[in-house]
């Protein structure tokens, strides 16, 4: 062993876990964080079989959406090695240190960058097409690094008119029927691990598996591609005086701002509140015992929480924000927006993702804010550069929907169709009730209704996985 001791870090997006717990004079680690979970304050609530579980707050944190804190774990003291954080076992003992990763620099050539990434992936890859932006660019990126590979387009088969894949001249696509209700069945969500396992996650995993099978070649996804390759409103030049604002929504559309040094101001605070002024406290003054202040605009919290799992909710959403600040803060826009969507919604393993790749993120950093987004015509249009790729090689009839629509479309859907089997199983048996944090009549009162039932769709998916994780 080196005299100097050693360290234990993890610089690169994508690596696996590693879990390690510091005691005195002492460091464990493992890639199972199963091997430590014989620690010594096992005092964390547990179900019949023992299993140490979150904190009630983080369960219904990830109801929501919420990511739980970048090094968390449910197991005393062990935490996980997050990016940018080292471990140093010396002489002196041990020493825990954070430090921002450094990424290659490189020319601001993105479409070069992804070729690059594909000439090295395996030989007869096939590109997950959705045909939106990210996998139209990722294909034009193959054509230039020479590859014709075949398009893979799963067919979902969801409600509603859904024109086919925009065309890309030079390849070819082929549609691959999904059962969607198979992919999101709740009765399948996997029961193991330390915490549960979303569809968020599950669906893109199931969803690459299947398309996998279908090619029986290896899979390149254009996952995270747009989140990387894109800026903020307020990162971009807003003409004299702010006077692009003006055209720009969401300001022109609420008719409570009278000014434009209003509007900048509230751009450059990043955040706009859902709430108008003179109904209801700020975050800085709320009554001790009044209700939590309105959540940001754009999300509700799903209305079945008792009043233990509001504050239970409130309590852990305030420490892992303030959590996920810090770790972001730490690594910068890019790594941060690459880091919180690894850990949001892309699965361990599975396809080729070049946005991850670090001469891809290279040269996304070496492209100025200006390069990647724009106020133009009313609209902040963002992505450019993938933008003018894929319209230099005259791709029409993009898809605008995100693929975390097609997940709430396809959840509203389940829901539909299953709801009537899933009252009965809800109302015979709810994990999450029996721990006082939801109501179970106001779950099933949600299934029963259309219109709600929808609004709240993947909320209520994300509950009934949760759910099956607990009883299993």
């Amino acid at each position: 062993m080196n005299p100097e001791g050693f360290t234990l870090g993890r610089a690169g997006l994508g690596e696996g876990d590693v879990y390690y717990r510091v005691g005195p004079g002492r460091l464990e680690w493992s890639e199972d964080p199963a091997d430590l979970a014989d620690g010594p304050d096992r005092d964390l609530p547990t179900p019949a079989s023992g299993r140490l579980l979150p904190e009630p707050g983080t369960l219904l944190a990830l109801i929501h959406g919420l990511a739980p804190p970048p090094d968390a774990t449910p197991l005393p003291g062990v935490r996980r090695l997050a990016l940018g954080t080292t471990v140093h076992v010396g002489p002196g003992g041990v020493v825990l240190s954070r430090r921002r990763p450094t990424l290659p620099e490189g020319p601001a050539d993105l479409l070069g960058a992804v070729a690059d990434t594909l000439s090295a992936a395996p030989d007869g890859y096939a590109v997950a097409y959705g045909g939106g932006l990210s996998s139209a660019f990722l294909a034009v990126a193959a054509l230039a690094a020479g590859h014709r590979p075949q398009l893979l387009h799963a067919d979902l088969g969801l409600p509603g008119h859904r024109p086919g894949p925009a065309a890309v001249s030079g390849l070819s696509v082929s549609r691959v029927p999904v059962d969607v209700f198979d992919l999101l069945d709740h009765h399948r969500a996997p029961l193991g691990g330390l915490t549960p396992v979303l569809p968020d996650v599950e669906f893109p995993r199931r969803l690459a598996s299947t398309l996998t099978a279908a090619a029986g070649r290896p899979l390149a996804s254009a996952v995270l591609l747009e989140d990387l390759v894109g800026a903020k409103l307020s990162d971009v030049g807003r003409g004299i005086r702010d006077w692009r604002l003006l055209t720009c929504e969401p300001f022109h559309l609420s008719g409570v701002l009278p000014s434009l040094r209003e509007a900048a101001d509230l751009l450059e605070r990043g955040v706009v509140r859902s709430d108008r002024p003179g109904q209801g406290a700020s975050d800085d003054h709320q009554a001790p015992d009044g209700p939590p202040p309105p959540p940001p605009l754009g999300r509700r919290d799903l209305p079945v929480l008792t009043q233990k799992g509001r504050i239970a909710l409130q309590t852990a959403q305030q420490a892992s924000l303030s959590l996920w600040k810090d770790h972001l803060d730490l690594l910068g826009p890019l790594l941060g927006r690459a880091d919180a969507g690894l850990a949001e919604r892309v699965p361990r393993g599975g396809p080729v993702l070049p946005a991850l790749d670090p001469a891809v993120m290279a040269a996304v950093q070496a492209l100025p804010p200006e390069r990647l987004g724009r106020i133009s015509r009313g609209l902040f249009r963002d992505n450019r550069p993938m933008a003018a790729a894929v319209a230099r090689h005259r791709v029409r009839g993009l898809r605008r929907a995100s693929s975390s629509f097609d997940l709430r479309l396809a959840a509203a859907a389940y829901l539909h169709s299953e709801s009537a089997k899933i009252v009965i199983e809800l109302e015979r048996e709810s994990a999450l009730a029996d721990m006082g944090l939801i109501d179970a009549d106001a779950v099933t009162g949600l299934l029963k209704g259309g219109p709600d039932r929808a609004d709240h769709a993947l909320p209520l998916l994300r509950l009934l996985w949760i759910d099956r994780w607990l009883k299993g």
